[in-house]
C-alpha cells in the first residue's frame, strides 16, 4: 500500500505535535529521586493520606524528583492549608502512572513532549481516555491563606542573592486537579500558577473548579512594571524569561468549569466604535462594579505560552489574555457549549478566546506583542469565539478556524471575531485565510471502536480536527488534525487490527488512516463515490457467528445508476454484479439480520420491512406489520443473540416559549420482526428561546456487556445510555456520560 497524494496531508501525532523547548536542561548536580504514591484515599485510610500529603509538600520543592501518582489516589487538601501550595524545585516530575514497576527496576521519567533518550523505560499515564487517573481536590481556602494549587515559581535574582536557581524543567501530567466548586466563584484562585519558570509543561490533566483561572501563566506579578511597548521575542520587556511560547507548553488537557462571573449592577459600553446601521449587542459591555475571571488558561504579565489539543467547556472565558503579556499560540483546540457566563445585570454573555488591551477597563491600548490563533473549532455561540480588544506590539494571525456562528467579523447577525479597533485589520490583525462558519459540529458524531476494547466510541470531524470519546462516556480526546468531516469519510475495521479506521476518497483511491492517527494509505483504485458505497461483509462464504465481537470490513457494496448492485472485497477492485433494486442508496440500510456475520440489505418492499440477504438474495419480507422509513431507524443487536435490532426515537413536546416538557422515546422491534415495543422513556426541560440541544441519539456496542445500546442528549448535552444487556452482568442498564458532549 502506498501513501496517498490527494487526501488531506494535515496529520499530526497525538501528543507529539510540539517541540519542546530549546533551551539547555541545567539541572542541580544532585541524584535522582524517585517516590512513589501507589495508594491514598482520606476515606479508606487517613493515616496513609496525610502521610501522603506531607510526602508532596516536602519532595516536591526539591531537585531532581520525580513523584509517581497511582491510578486510584485521592489526595484531599481541604483541611490542611498548611502545606500549600504545593511547589516545584527544578527538574522535577509530579505524574501518573497506570503500573508500577517491580521493585528491583528502576522507575524512570517517561518522554515529555520530546523524543526520549534511547532505552528509557516509558510508564503509561493512569490518565487515558478512559480512564480518569488520580485526583488532587484543593478544597475551600480563604484566598488570604492561598490563592494557589500548584506553584511553579523562579525567583528574580536581587543584590543580596545575585544567582538563583531557577525552578525550570517541570512536568505535571496524568492527573485530576480539582478546585473549591464547579459552579460560579466569587474569589480568584488558581490551579496551576507558572512565573518566570523556562521547560514547563502541563499535558493530559483535567483541570476544573477555578475562580481565577485552571492555569495561569506570568513574567511579573501584577503592577511590578509599567505598560510597556514590549520587544521582539525571545524577550518581551527586560527582566522577562519566558520568551517564546513553547517555553511553557500546555498540551491535550481537559479544561473545564472555571467560572466567576461579576456581581456588579453597572455596565460600561464601549460604542464608540460600533456601526450606526447594527443592532446594539450587550456582549460589548463589561460590568464594572465586581471584576469577572474565571479562565482555562490565563496568560498574564510579560508571559508566552503554547496551548495545543486542549479540550474547553464551560469556561468564562476558555483563554485570557492581559495585554500585558508576551503572546500566545492557541492551536489545535476544541471549545463545546458550555460557559461564557459573563454578569447577573443582564445575564449576558461572553467570548472565549481572548486578548485583552492595555487601555480603560481593557479596551484600547497593547494588546500583546504577537498571537497565533489557527485550527481551533468551536461549538460555542453564546457569544463571540475570539475578541481582540487592543492593538498587538507586532501581529496577531487568525486563521483556518472552524466557527457555529452566521458571521465571521463585521457582518450582520452573530460574529465569530470581535475586533475591538477595526483600524487595526490588514495591518497588526491579519484574518488569514481558511477561517469557516456556520458549521456547528456539536451532535454530528460518528459511532465505531478506536481504542480496541470492543466498545463502541462517538467520533467527532470538526472539520480541522478529529476527538473520540471513549465508550461515549469520557471527555473528547484529540486523534489528529485533520479537515476531512463526517460526511466525507466512513468508519470500519479494514486494516489488520480491531482499532477503527478512517476512510475517505482520493481522486479514484480510497485512502484510510489507521486508527484514526495514521497518515493517508491507499487501500486501491475503487472508483466509486462514497455517497453511492456501503462496507461490510458480503461474502456468503465467510460466515462469522461469533456474538459481538469486532468483524474486520473487507467488502464494499455499490449502487450503480441503472439499479444494478457489486460488490467487492477491499483487497483489489473486482466489482461483481449481485441483486438489483430501484431502491436509491438512501432508502437502502445495512446491518446482520439473519444471524450469520454477513451483511444483510434492509429497505421498504411493499409497505413493509424487507431483506435480502447478503445482497444477493431477492426481497423477503422481514416483519408483516412494520415498515417505518428504514433511513430514520437506528441499528443495534441489543438482546445479544447475533441479529440486529431495528430502533426508533419519537419526541413529543407539550408547552411553549421557555416551558417546554419534552418526552423522547425509544422504541424497539427485535430482530427487526417484532411489533414496537416501548425500551425507554426521557423527559427534557427545552426552551425554544434557546438552541434546543436534547435528541442527538446514536446506537452501538455501549457498556460493559457483550450487547448493544442506544444514547440520546438531554438538555445539558450529557448523554443518558440505556442497554437491557447490562443486567446480565450485574449492572444497571440505565447510566449517563461523564461529561457534556
Amino acid at each position: 500500500m502506498g501513501v496517498a497524494s490527494g487526501a488531506s496531508q494535515q496529520a499530526t501525532t497525538p501528543r507529539a505535535q510540539p517541540a519542546a523547548a530549546a533551551i539547555p536542561r541545567h539541572c542541580p548536580d544532585e541524584p535522582a529521586r524517585v517516590f512513589e504514591v501507589r495508594e491514598a484515599n482520606p476515606e479508606t485510610n487517613p493515616s496513609q493520606h496525610e502521610a501522603h500529603l506531607n510526602t508532596l509538600f516536602r519532595e516536591l520543592p526539591k531537585p531532581n524528583t520525580t513523584v509517581l501518582l497511582g491510578p486510584d489516589v485521592i489526595l484531599d487538601y481541604s483541611r490542611f492549608p498548611k502545606l500549600l501550595p504545593l511547589e516545584f524545585g527544578p527538574c522535577v516530575t509530579l505524574k501518573s502512572v497506570a503500573t508500577f514497576l517491580p521493585g528491583d527496576v528502576e522507575p524512570l521519567k517517561a518522554p515529555r513532549s520530546a523524543a526520549s533518550s534511547t532505552g528509557e523505560v516509558v510508564i503509561p499515564s493512569a490518565r487515558s481516555p478512559h480512564a480518569q487517573g488520580p485526583l488532587l481536590k484543593f478544597g475551600s481556602h480563604s484566598p488570604d491563606v492561598t490563592r494557589q494549587f500548584l506553584l511553579v515559581e523562579c525567583d528574580e535574582p536581587t543584590p543580596e542573592t545575585p544567582v538563583v536557581q531557577p525552578n525550570d524543567h517541570v512536568l505535571i501530567s496524568g492527573f485530576r486537579l480539582e478546585g473549591p466548586s464547579l459552579g460560579q466563584q466569587k474569589v480568584d484562585q488558581f490551579g496551576i500558577l507558572i512565573r518566570r519558570c523556562l521547560d514547563v509543561e502541563v499535558s493530559n490533566m483535567e483541570i476544573f473548579g477555578w475562580g481565577g483561572a485552571g492555569i495561569r501563566v506570568l513574567d511579573h506579578d501584577d503592577g511590578l512594571l509599567a505598560h510597556g511597548p514590549g520587544q521582539e521575542p525571545p524577550n518581551n520587556r527586560p527582566g522577562d524569561r519566558i520568551g517564546r511560547p513553547e517555553h511553557v507548553r500546555i498540551l491535550d488537557n481537559y479544561i473545564h468549569h472555571n467560572q466567576h462571573a461579576s456581581e456588579g449592577d453597572s455596565v460600561d459600553c464601549d460604542f464608540s466604535w460600533w456601526p450606526p446601521w447594527k443592532p446594539v449587542e450587550w456582549a460589548w459591555c463589561e460590568l464594572t462594579r465586581q471584576h469577572a475571571a474565571g479562565y482555562g488558561v490565563d496568560v498574564h504579565h510579560g508571559a508566552w505560552a503554547q496551548i495545543f489539543f486542549n479540550l474547553f467547556d464551560v469556561n468564562r472565558h476558555a483563554i485570557a489574555a492581559s495585554g500585558k503579556m508576551g503572546g500566545y499560540d492557541a492551536r489545535w483546540n476544541l471549545t463545546l457549549k458550555g460557559g461564557g457566563y459573563h454578569g447577573r445585570a443582564f445575564h449576558t454573555y461572553t467570548h472565549q478566546f481572548d486578548i485583552h488591551g492595555t487601555g480603560d477597563n481593557g479596551f484600547g491600548g497593547q494588546a500583546g506583542v504577537q498571537s497565533w490563533f489557527f485550527e481551533n473549532s468551536f461549538q460555542y455561540r453564546n457569544g463571540a469565539a475570539i475578541k481582540i480588544r487592543g492593538r498587538p506590539h507586532i501581529r496577531i494571525e487568525i486563521g483556518a478556524n472552524v466557527f457555529p456562528h452566521d458571521g465571521l467579523e463585521d457582518d450582520w447577525g452573530d460574529d465569530a471575531i470581535h475586533i475591538h479597533d477595526r483600524d487595526d485589520l490588514d495591518d497588526k490583525i491579519k484574518l488569514q485565510t481558511g477561517n469557516v462558519i456556520e458549521v456547528d459540529t456539536y451532535g454530528r458524531y460518528g459511532v465505531c471502536d478506536f481504542d480496541d476494547d470492543r466498545i463502541d466510541d462517538l467520533f467527532l470531524a470538526t472539520g480541522k480536527t478529529w476527538w473520540f470519546s471513549s465508550f461515549g462516556e469520557f471527555a473528547w480526546s484529540y486523534l489528529t488534525a485533520r479537515t476531512e468531516r463526517l460526511e466525507q469519510v466512513r468508519l470500519g475495521y479494514f486494516d489488520d487490527d480491531l482499532k477503527c479506521d478512517v476512510l475517505t476518497q482520493s481522486g479514484p483511491d480510497w485512502v484510510i488512516s489507521s486508527g484514526g492517527t495514521g497518515p493517508w494509505t491507499s487501500i486501491g483504485v475503487f472508483a466509486p463515490s462514497l455517497d453511492q458505497v456501503a462496507f461490510g461483509q458480503f461474502d456468503p462464504n465467510r460466515r462469522d457467528h461469533r456474538p459481538e465481537a469486532t468483524r474486520r470490513t473487507t467488502h464494499a457494496f455499490r449502487r450503480q445508476p441503472s439499479g444494478q448492485w457489486q460488490v467487492t472485497p477491499l483487497t483489489g477492485a473486482d466489482w461483481t454484479d449481485v441483486e438489483s433494486s430501484s431502491f436509491s442508496m438512501s432508502k437502502l440500510r445495512f446491518g446482520d439480520f439473519i444471524g450469520d456475520g454477513v451483511t444483510d440489505v434492509l429497505a421498504v418492499n411493499g409497505g413493509r420491512w424487507a431483506v435480502s440477504e447478503s445482497a444477493r438474495g431477492k426481497w423477503r419480507q422481514l416483519n408483516p406489520s412494520l415498515g417505518d422509513d428504514v433511513s430514520r431507524l437506528f441499528i443495534a443487536d441489543l438482546n445479544h443473540n447475533n441479529i440486529d435490532d431495528l430502533l426508533k426515537l419519537k419526541r413529543k413536546a407539550v408547552g411553549s416559549g421557555s416551558s417546554i416538557r419534552s418526552t423522547y422515546t425509544w422504541y424497539v422491534s427485535d430482530d427487526g420482526r417484532s411489533p414496537w415495543r416501548e425500551l425507554k422513556k426521557y423527559v427534557f426541560r427545552e426552551s425554544s428561546l434557546r438552541p434546543i440541544l436534547s435528541g442527538r441519539a446514536f446506537a452501538g456496542r455501549f457498556g460493559a456487556a457483550p450487547a448493544g445500546g442506544v444514547v440520546v442528549t438531554g438538555g445539558d448535552r450529557v448523554g443518558n445510555f440505556f442497554s437491557p444487556g447490562e443486567k446480565e452482568v450485574g449492572a444497571s442498564p440505565d447510566w449517563r456520560s461523564l461529561f457534556g458532549y
